[in-house]
């Protein structure tokens, strides 16, 4: 039983591939895989289900899940990045980050339509501030030099 000082607690660790083709391990609670299969279950008849759990050092996490239909071929799932991608970016810049699909909302390749131009917009202004932290930064070590 999953009790800790009479509380129910849903630990659960989801370890991810380290490299193609390597199993995903999901270890649990009862009381997270319940939840896990609410969640599971709303996405099915709402497109999106979420929940909380609990990693066994007591950092809670939301697992967000979406329902997504769309052929292979969709905009969606082309370009939607690997789990295994090391890169925040595609080579074309216009991979789909987990944190595209949190942000700006994404669940369908119309959702990335509607969000493209504010989703440039926020890459442009990302990039020019990177910019300019790299200046401000080259300036730093010159004057420490």
């Amino acid at each position: 039983m999953d009790k800790v000082n009479d509380q129910r607690i849903p630990l659960l660790h989801v370890y991810p591939q380290r490299h193609p083709h390597d199993d995903v391990l999901i270890v649990s609670s009862r009381t997270a895989l319940l939840r896990l299969k609410k969640s599971i279950e709303d996405a099915l008849e709402k497109r999106e289900g979420d929940c909380v759990a609990t990693t066994s050092d007591f950092e809670t996490y939301k697992i967000k899940i979406i329902l997504n239909d769309e052929g292979s071929q969709s905009d969606f799932w082309r370009r939607l990045q690997l789990p295994l991608f090391e890169s925040d970016e595609s080579e074309d810049g216009q991979g789909l980050s987990v944190e595209d699909i949190i942000g700006f909302d994404i669940k369908t390749s119309d959702d990335i339509r509607k969000a493209r131009p504010i989703m440039e917009q926020y890459r442009k202004h990302s990039q020019q501030m990177t910019e300019k932290m790299m200046q401000i930064a080259k300036r730093n070590k010159q004057g420490d030099e």
